[in-house]
Formats: structure tokens, sequence, C-alpha cells
């Protein structure tokens, strides 16, 4: 299965839900690599290639005319760094030739406006649509239906020898969407463990997440169970 429909959402396999002709994905996290390299770790600059091949892959499959990226283009909070600044105006430049661009601020944006001027990309607090309220998550807001990134949930499955399997997933409610991170290195809250205290958004630590249905990513789109029904089999 590669998508299903959900209270009016298509969520697919893709780190990505449509909305009428509208695709919402979220935590891009371009430039997490150079971070990482300030930081001491070395690694080769290989998300955005990834990233890239996932929005062509929804453009191909569902013509949206408009995409909303629900905060955290970038990655360093502090400024933007050149690999965020070449690798974020890459794929804005790819994008705007195709269709319309929203970039909704996330906690890591701070800086994202620069980049996304040069393009003429509007970059909001929070975009509205079909009676649903997108936000990136990292603030308390208030809206009959949310869509929220931030919290790059997962799910984290162990066999019989302690071997661990994480599956981006989705987070799924009438009145709550959690996006999985389309970065491939935001590993995110496992939600199989985490307690109501513990997520990231505090419009999570507000809700009854125990309700919430678990569709998690491999190649395919996987439901589980609710929250609350795979931590007690958990």
């Amino acid at each position: 299965m590669y998508e299903i429909k959900k209270y009016g959402l298509k969520i697919n396999n893709l780190y990505s839900i449509l909305i009428d002709n509208i695709a919402v994905f979220s935590d891009l996290h371009i430039g997490y690599e150079g971070v990482l390299k300030m930081e001491g770790a070395m690694i080769p600059k290989y998300q955005k290639k990834i990233i890239k091949n996932r929005i062509e892959e929804i453009i191909k499959r569902y013509s949206p005319d408009k995409i909303i990226i629900n905060g955290d283009f970038k990655h360093e909070f502090g400024r933007n760094l050149r690999q965020e600044w070449n690798e974020v105006s890459e794929l804005l430049d790819f994008l705007v030739k195709r269709l319309e661009v929203i970039i909704v601020r996330g906690n890591h944006d701070n800086f994202i406006k620069t980049i996304a001027k040069k393009f003429n990309v509007e970059v909001r607090d929070e975009y509205e649509y079909g009676g649903i309220k997108f936000i990136h998550g990292h603030k308390k807001a208030i809206g009959e239906r949310i869509v929220i990134g931030h919290e790059h949930p997962s799910l984290y499955l162990r066999d019989k020898v302690g071997v661990v399997a994480r599956l981006p997933c989705f987070l799924v409610s009438k009145e709550i969407v959690v996006l999985p991170a389309m970065s491939p290195l935001a590993s995110g809250t496992d939600v199989s463990s985490a307690l109501n205290f513990e997520y990231l958004s505090p419009l999570l630590n507000d809700y009854d997440v125990d309700k919430m249905e678990i569709y998690a990513i491999s190649d395919e789109l996987l439901p589980f169970f609710t929250v609350g029904e795979i931590r007690r089999i958990i």
C-alpha cells in the first residue's frame, strides 16, 4: 500500500500528505551534515539527493500545483551555512519552476527568509487551507484541525535478539496529524515508548496521543495500531 485516505487527507509513503492538489511535507533539515561537521562528526553530504528524489516522486505521482514545506527547511539555528545557501537555493529553484511554494517557519528557520526572498517564496508562521491549520508545531496553537511537523515521529521495532528497526511514521487523528521528517538524518521521537510529557511539541503534550493512529513508512505505507495499543503490545 502506497497511500491511504484519512479525514480528507491522502497519507502516503513519500513522507507527505495531499489535501486537494496541495502536497505538504516537513523537516528537511538541509545543511545537517555541515552542522555535524562543525561538531566533529564527518559524514558525506547525501541527504539533499534523497530529499530531492522524494519530492520529484511526489510531483510525478500527484502533480500538485502547490507545496507547503511545514517548517525546518534548513538546520542551523544561528545563520545560513554555505551548504544551506547552496542546497536550499537548488531545491527552491527546482520547485518554483514547477509549482507554487509556501514555507511555514520552523524553529530552525530563523534566517530562511533571506534565501526564500531570492525566489519570491513566501515564509509564514502558519498557513490555513480547507479548515486545516498548517504550523510547524514547536509552539502552542489553537485550531480544530492542525497539521504539524517538528516531532520527527518514528516507530522503533525490536526483535528477540535486540536488533532495532526505526520506521519514520505519521501520527493521525481527526484533530491533529503529525508528519514524519523528510530528512533521513532526523531521528526524532520513539512513539512506542515516549510518555506524554516527553514530546517535543507542546501541542502533543496537551493531547491524548494514545488515540492517534500510526502509519509507518518502509518501502510502502504500513498501518499499525494506535499509539496506546502499540505501547501495550511492546
